[in-house]
């Protein structure tokens, strides 16, 4: 029988483990079955999910309405000047820093210049 997928990954944890000198660490996901590897990396990645919702959501709590209306016509327009065919591989790039900026609420350094 073939292993399963978290047997395998789990597998793949101990041989790193012990490659780069945790043994004690390699024992403990060694002496774990392949239910529990899965749940002990599923119960890590729901609490770093949980701290990241946390962030943004203290990140934004302050935004009204219009502000993330105007960011997401900000976003929209960015998007559309980015699939113009004419532009550069280097433009397309820049375009598509200036949407992740406005998405992640960062200013512009230009803008900061100015005011």
């Amino acid at each position: 029988m073939a292993p399963t997928e978290e047997e395998t990954k789990r597998r793949k944890a101990v041989e790193f483990l012990r490659r780069v000198g945790r043994d004690e660490d390699a024992a403990r996901f060694e002496s774990m079955t392949a239910g529990e590897y899965a749940e002990h990396r599923g119960a890590e990645l729901a609490q770093n999910f949980k701290s990241k919702r946390r962030a943004v959501m203290q990140q934004t709590a302050g935004v009204t309405k219009a502000e993330l209306s105007d960011i997401l016509d900000q976003i929209t327009d960015l998007a559309e000047e980015a699939l113009d065919p004419e532009l550069t591989r280097e433009e397309v790039v820049a375009k598509v820093k200036e949407i992740s900026d406005a998405a992640s609420g960062e200013e512009d350094e230009d803008d900061e210049d100015d005011t």
